[in-house]
C-alpha cells in the first residue's frame, strides 16, 4: 500500500474574466482618484502685454473739479442662508464599480462635510441621490448642491437616522 500524500487541489483559482474585470476596476478607480486630485487647466494664463508707444508719453496733468464724485451706494443683496455642514454623511456605492464610494468621499470632504462612513448599497436606485432623515432637508439640499447631485429624497429603511446618505448609482 502506497502511503504518499497527494497534493490538495482545493485552491481557488479565479476565472480570467474576474481577473480582467478586477484589474479594469482598479485602473478606473485610480484614474478617477487621480482626476479628482489634479487641478484641471482652465486655460487662464497670465500673458504680459508688450509696452506700447503711448506708455512712454507722460500722462496729462489732472484738472481740478469743483464737485466731488459721488460714491455709489451699495444696494442690499439677498444672500442665501448658510447651512451648517456639521451633519455626518455616509457615501454608499450602488454603481457596481468597486471603489466609487471611496473616490467620491474626497469630493464630499473637499466641500466641507464630514464623512461618517462609506460602503455599498444593495437595491435599485435610479440616479445619484442624497437622502435625509427628518429635520435635515436643508442640509441635504446644501450637500447635493455642494457635490453636484440633483436628486434629494427622504431617507428609507434601513438608512441611519443620524446622518445624510449619498447613494451613487451612476457617473459622478
Amino acid at each position: 500500500m502506497d502511503h504518499r500524500r497527494t497534493p490538495s487541489r482545493n485552491a481557488y483559482v479565479p476565472s480570467s474574466w474576474f481577473i480582467v474585470f478586477t484589474v479594469a476596476a482598479l485602473l478606473a478607480a485610480v484614474a478617477g482618484l487621480g482626476w479628482l486630485l489634479i487641478d484641471a487647466d482652465d486655460g487662464s494664463k497670465d500673458t504680459a502685454t508688450p509696452p506700447s508707444a503711448s506708455a512712454t508719453t507722460p500722462a496729462p496733468e489732472p484738472t481740478e473739479t469743483t464737485e466731488p464724485t459721488p460714491t455709489p451706494t451699495p444696494t442690499p443683496t439677498e444672500t442665501e442662508p448658510t447651512v451648517a455642514r456639521d451633519t455626518p454623511v455616509s457615501v454608499l456605492n450602488n454603481t457596481g464599480t468597486p471603489g466609487a464610494a471611496g473616490a467620491f468621499k474626497t469630493k464630499v470632504e473637499d466641500a466641507g462635510w464630514t464623512v461618517g462612513g462609506i460602503g455599498n448599497w444593495q437595491g435599485s436606485i435610479g440616479q445619484n441621490t442624497v437622502y435625509y432623515p427628518e429635520g435635515l432637508q436643508d442640509q441635504a439640499e446644501q450637500l447635493a448642491k455642494d457635490v453636484g447631485i440633483d436628486r434629494v429624497m427622504p431617507r428609507v429603511d434601513p438608512m441611519r437616522t443620524d446622518r445624510l446618505t449619498i447613494i451613487l448609482s451612476g457617473p459622478q
